[in-house]
């Protein structure tokens, strides 16, 4: 049987979606390992395409696929579920996620550290936060669209993403501005790759969720 068109949207966005998310990993393995000096334990994402950096480039070429694949992952999300009152508001979410951290913080580089805040480094910030708000909002949207008596699982689920991704947020928030010897205070890039994954975890699973209406359809 054919595929139509709403269907190939849909598979489009999927797969652009699981290929972000190997992407997203092996990306911030190799552009660690192009940039001399980086440490991943201590140091945030944002540091590899900091301005000067010998990667910065390959990190804006990068944002630019970021939000492209995000997007499409968004496309596809709304296809599924657009019968549901509350999908525009966790599409919206999931959308100003991936233009504020893709887009927004790849063109946008952040100022090397002990230098003077520009403003490009400024708007890398808003951007930044801006998307994260989108990403920590989406899983609220998530519980609405997914009513509890009939997933149950699922809103324990997205309630453990929400309290691992605000400890985690903490914990990288601290680290950034308060600068203590110790692990936990100074560890900012471990926090911050345990809440970005953390959150996509939670993509995954929906993105499974959106594989199984997709067949229920077929069948």
């Amino acid at each position: 049987m054919r595929m139509t068109g709403r269907e190939k949207t849909i598979w489009v966005g999927l797969i652009s979606f699981w290929l972000f998310f190997v992407l997203e990993i092996t990306t911030d393995i190799w552009f660690g390992s192009k940039f001399p000096g980086y440490n991943w334990r201590t140091q945030s994402l944002s540091y590899l395409g900091q301005s000067g950096s010998p990667i910065e480039q390959l990190v804006t070429i990068w944002g630019i696929f970021f939000s492209v694949m995000i997007s499409l992952f968004v496309i596809a999300f709304y296809q599924v579920y657009k019968s549901n009152k509350w999908v525009k508001f966790a599409a919206l979410s999931l959308l100003i996620y991936g233009l504020g951290e893709g887009l927004g913080s790849g063109c946008f580089p952040i100022d090397p550290p002990d230098t003077i805040i520009t403003l490009d480094g400024k708007l890398h910030n808003i951007f930044g936060g801006i998307g994260d708000t989108g990403i920590v909002l989406l899983p609220f949207f998530l519980m609405l669209m997914y009513p509890r008596k009939e997933n149950g699982r699922l809103h324990i689920f997205l309630w453990t993403i929400v309290v691992v991704g605000m400890t985690m947020a903490s914990f990288f928030l601290i680290a950034k501005y308060y600068h203590h010897d110790n692990f936990a205070l100074d560890y900012k890039g471990v926090w911050q790759r345990i809440y970005i994954l953390n959150y996509y975890v939670m993509l995954l699973v929906i993105s499974f969720k959106m594989l199984r209406e997709i067949r229920k359809d077929h069948g």
